[in-house]
């Protein structure tokens, strides 16, 4: 259905494929670069009127880029990736932090490191050199290091939210400052 929406070029999808295209699932990756090309995302995300939901997709679409290879449009290859990152970091920055946001950002910032040693998300091949995304990863970790942001964090734990659970799960959530006190699973 989003392949079909992006073919149509429709400009009343635009809204839909802005806030609601890509849910996360493995799958999105073939169709993430339809759906930024085809929704303007670079435009939209930087100029006026983005809300929260688009803010929160974006990053969606973003994290989905880092694994991508083999399946379609890679953080690589997409032409404004620097530029949608730099505003994803500024809207993160305005919106606050939710689980949500607070998830994405963890999962952006590991996937745009030095990684595919840690096989939790990204890959080498569709992030190409790492030196390449080292601002942004930092504006990331620097927003997972402020109070307020460590604070949601630490609520939506305490309730067992779960994108925040498996974050927790991994090495790289667990060397994150909200649970860097935090023994590992099955030794509390």
């Amino acid at each position: 259905m989003v392949e079909a929406l992006c073919r149509l070029d429709d400009p009343t999808a635009r809204p839909w494929l802005l806030r609601r295209a890509c849910d996360g699932d493995f799958l999105n990756a073939y169709f993430v670069g339809s759906v930024a090309r085809t929704a303007g995302l670079h435009e939209v995300l930087t100029g006026p009127g983005v809300d929260a939901d688009i803010t929160d997709h974006t990053g969606r679409l973003l994290l989905v880029m880092t694994y991508s290879q083999g399946m379609g449009m890679t953080l690589s290859r997409y032409p404004h990736a620097e530029e949608v990152l730099a505003a994803h970091l500024r809207h993160l920055e305005r919106s606050g932090p939710t689980a949500t946001r607070y998830c994405l950002a963890a999962w952006l910032a590991s996937s745009l490191g030095e990684h595919g040693e840690h096989g939790e998300h990204g890959d080498s091949v569709s992030i190409g050199p790492a030196q390449r995304w080292q601002s942004y990863r930092d504006g990331y970790l620097a927003l997972l290091e402020r109070d307020d942001w460590c604070e949601t964090a630490r609520n939506a734990l305490a309730v067992k939210d779960p994108g925040i659970v498996r974050l927790v799960e991994t090495s790289s959530g667990r060397q994150l400052r909200a649970f860097a006190d935090r023994p590992p699973s099955g030794e509390e």
